[in-house]
């Protein structure tokens, strides 16, 4: 009984994730896409975008099987991997493409206003032969984002609310969300608060639309816009390919745009997060469902929302 309460406090869940995920399955990520790797299996000649995808976005494969395979192989966690999967309450293809399309809105509406305000400038600078590369690119960011999201608002988020009150997953995933950022180039208090706040977000989505396939949608939406469409720094990390380009030199960091970090590290990425967490919270009001906040594990599934 006592190893049960154990391995559901809050501590021993972040441990376990960051052994997992963090050092093990990251560490193995780093490794397999390193120079010296590449080099070993004859890779090193490929193009600086396609170096970037591969260490950047399809690394993280990596992590992703690994929460798959770890939640199905330990017994405790099966529950975890059940949410994950296709026709587990709204988890598909409709689903994800509602949340691609709401994070291509959010993206897209904060790079506005950094064009607006003149903090960027864009120039066109694709060619039709690099689609293949773009469309690859895509791909990877949605094994990027859902490896990403598995790990935070499904292995951490479930589990949580095993002893905990879902509103405490919900803060419990911010903050996790935006410790893992802290090391991005860039990092800032402003980039990590709009993290933290994404992280919130993301949690609140997920639980008011009961699939982590929606948060998967704005995430891979998030990163592909900024990062592969419009040539932009996706957490301070900039892309090799893209189809504008980002004149560097003119970029300007103030409350609108962040040079280092991007539009993540601004004002209107706070307020995008905000207004998606907050929107939710209403409609969720207006159906009689916040009194679920204070549900557990349980209960939420009783009430057919996990």
């Amino acid at each position: 009984m006592k190893k049960i309460v154990k391995n559901n406090l809050i501590i021993w869940i972040l441990l376990v994730t960051s052994l997992w995920y963090v050092l093990i399955f990251s560490g193995i990520e780093a490794f397999a896409t390193s120079q010296w790797m590449l080099r070993t299996v004859g890779l090193d000649h490929l193009s600086d975008g396609m170096r970037f995808i591969i260490e950047m976005y399809l690394g993280t494969i990596v992590p992703l099987i690994g929460i798959l395979v770890y939640t199905g192989v330990t017994k405790r966690n099966r529950f975890v991997l059940r949410s994950f999967l296709p026709g587990h309450r709204r988890n598909g293809m409709k689903t994800l493409l509602q949340g691609l399309l709401v994070g291509f809105i959010m993206n897209f509406g904060c790079i506005v206003c950094a064009l607006v305000h003149g903090d960027i400038k864009l120039y066109y600078d694709f060619a039709l032969d690099q689609l293949p590369l773009m469309l690859f690119a895509l791909v990877c960011v949605f094994i990027q984002s859902t490896s990403e999201e598995l790990w935070c608002r499904g292995f951490v988020y479930e589990r949580v609310t095993v002893r905990y009150p879902l509103w405490v997953a919900i803060v419990v995933n911010g903050l996790f969300f935006a410790a893992l950022h802290l090391a991005n180039p860039g990092a800032a208090v402003l980039p990590i608060a709009d993290i933290a706040v994404c992280g919130l977000a993301f949690s609140v989505s997920k639980w008011y639309t009961k699939s982590i396939w929606f948060p998967m949608g704005i995430h891979t939406a998030w990163n592909f816009t900024q990062n592969f469409l419009f040539g932009l720094p996706n957490s301070g990390l900039v892309s090799e390919a893209s189809v504008f380009t980002l004149d560097a030199a003119s970029a300007q960091s103030n409350l609108i745009y962040d040079a280092a970090f991007g539009v993540e590290g601004a004002v209107p990425a706070v307020a995008a997060d905000a207004v998606l967490g907050i929107v939710c919270l209403i409609l969720a009001a207006k159906n009689g469902r916040l009194r679920e906040l204070g549900m557990k594990h349980d209960q939420l599934v009783e009430a057919g929302v996990a």
